[in-house]
């Protein structure tokens, strides 16, 4: 067994998936990122997040010979493409018809202490209704859902390779991608890779793998 943890400049280091890739056995660090995997010398680690960049390494005899392995990860770099800066400060509660023109209007911390004390000066629920106005509560629950959809098709990468998913799973090389799309909006297979059950997860994804491919069979 090996016992390790995760070094890095963010303090946020539990979650971090640390996959055995020769041996095809997985866990995930815990709080701290420490972690504890079966391996052995020349086993090839590799180290995935949707907050850090992916880490590989080969582990060596000295590896062993330490009471903790250390393992260095950086943050990874999150771009914006585009920043949209909106001006709503015309839509107000009058002028959506929601309050009679020239109703005495609430200071921010006035309608802060209204919100603590049970939204009796904001019975509406304004707040939230401008949300779904600029769409951003979508926005972000779907930022969220996707970032999680690609770390899980990062993660199955990490054990099938492009060439091994067309081998062994019979997937057509230019549907491997659309395949990985198709696995990880199954709610078993994700469960399973969250769970770090990599063996089973294999069952299932060759399950997929048959359907997927007789649904390109019936196109």
């Amino acid at each position: 067994m090996l016992n390790g943890k995760v070094i890095s400049d963010t303090p946020k280091l539990e979650a971090i998936y640390v996959i055995n890739k020769t041996a095809a056995t997985s866990t995930a660090t815990q709080r701290g990122g420490y972690f504890t995997i079966a391996a052995q010398p020349q086993d090839t680690l590799v180290l995935s997040s949707s907050v850090f960049n992916p880490k590989t390494v080969v582990l060596t005899e000295k590896d062993f010979t330490e009471d903790l392995y250390f393992v260095s990860m950086e943050p990874m770099d999150i771009l914006l493409e585009e920043l949209v800066i909106v001006d709503y400060s015309y839509i107000n509660s009058e002028a959506l018809g929601l309050v009679p023109a020239g109703q005495k209007r609430y200071t921010p911390a006035e309608r802060r202490v209204a919100t603590a004390a049970s939204w009796k000066m904001n019975p509406l629920g304004l707040d939230p209704l401008f949300n779904a106005i600029s769409g951003r509560t979508t926005m972000l629950k779907n930022a969220a859902e996707n970032d999680k959809k690609v770390t899980l098709m990062d993660n199955v990468s990490l054990l099938y390779s492009t060439e091994d998913i067309t081998a062994q799973l019979k997937v057509p090389a230019e549907y491997v991608r659309g395949f990985l799309f198709y696995a990880v909006e199954n709610k078993y297979f994700v469960k399973l890779m969250e769970a770090n059950d990599i063996e089973k997860a294999k069952f299932t994804l060759a399950a997929l793998a048959e359907k997927y491919n007789k649904l390109l069979a019936e196109e």
